[in-house]
């Protein structure tokens, strides 16, 4: 078991490679937009009602996968995430670079194909309940497509106490969640958040290739681990 420490340095390192992710910021951008239109406090009011209740549903997911991880033998879940990182790992050095321009939802990428096929811009209101629900949908279909850290942080924690568990993974999901909050306060005027944005943006395909490496060593460890594979 990594020490308690570890274990926090190890999560915050994974859920910021997780979160860049611009499908999603493209679908909240487009959810703010519509609501700015009533005005700037109640944009307010649905971009938290959107971050809360992706905050809860993504929880709930990771919640499902300690479930499922504890259940399954350990190296038969070390292949699934190898086989992921892999596949993460070769379609990231496919793609060409892409434009560093905020919230831009690509064709080619998974996310956005789901957000199309599921019309979940047809789904988004400006009102607090549909946003809920359409935040709840996104935790178990747009941000999974990206989550791939997040399921191998919750095969690590199934060694762990479900208070240890809970304790982190709400820290795991808040920063997860912190370029939610960035576009957020840059909408209601804070507009150097806009640079962390365009940084965080321009080095996205870097930062999915960091993501996949660390996940195959990580699955390889695993592996490696397993005397009975």
């Amino acid at each position: 078991m990594l020490e308690f420490p570890s274990l926090v340095f190890m999560l915050v390192y994974w859920a910021l490679i997780d979160s860049v992710d611009p499908c999603i910021f493209a679908l909240f951008v487009t959810i703010l937009i519509s609501a700015s239109l009533i005005s700037v406090k109640h944009a307010v009011r649905v971009g938290l009602a959107f971050i809360s209740s992706t905050f809860l549903g993504y929880l709930v997911f990771g919640a499902l996968l300690r479930f499922l991880a504890g259940g399954l033998p350990r190296w038969l879940l070390g292949l699934a995430t190898l086989s992921y990182g892999l596949i993460t790992l070769a379609h990231s050095l496919k793609n060409k670079e892409v434009s560093n321009q905020l919230f831009v939802c690509r064709e080619d990428n998974m996310p956005c194909r789901i957000i199309n096929t599921l019309k979940l811009y047809k789904i988004s209101r400006p009102e607090i309940l549909p946003t809920v629900m359409l935040g709840f949908i996104a935790s178990f279909t747009l941000l999974p497509c990206s989550a791939g850290l997040y399921i191998l942080f919750n095969i690590i924690m199934t060694e762990y106490g479900f208070l240890t568990w809970l304790l982190l993974s709400v820290l795991y999901v808040a920063v997860f969640e912190t370029p939610l909050i960035l576009i957020l306060l840059f909408f209601v005027g804070f507009s150097r958040i806009k640079k962390v944005s365009e940084v965080l943006m321009s080095k996205q395909r870097i930062v999915k290739i960091i993501g996949s490496l660390t996940m195959i060593a990580v699955s390889i460890y695993i592996l490696a681990s397993q005397q009975s594979f």
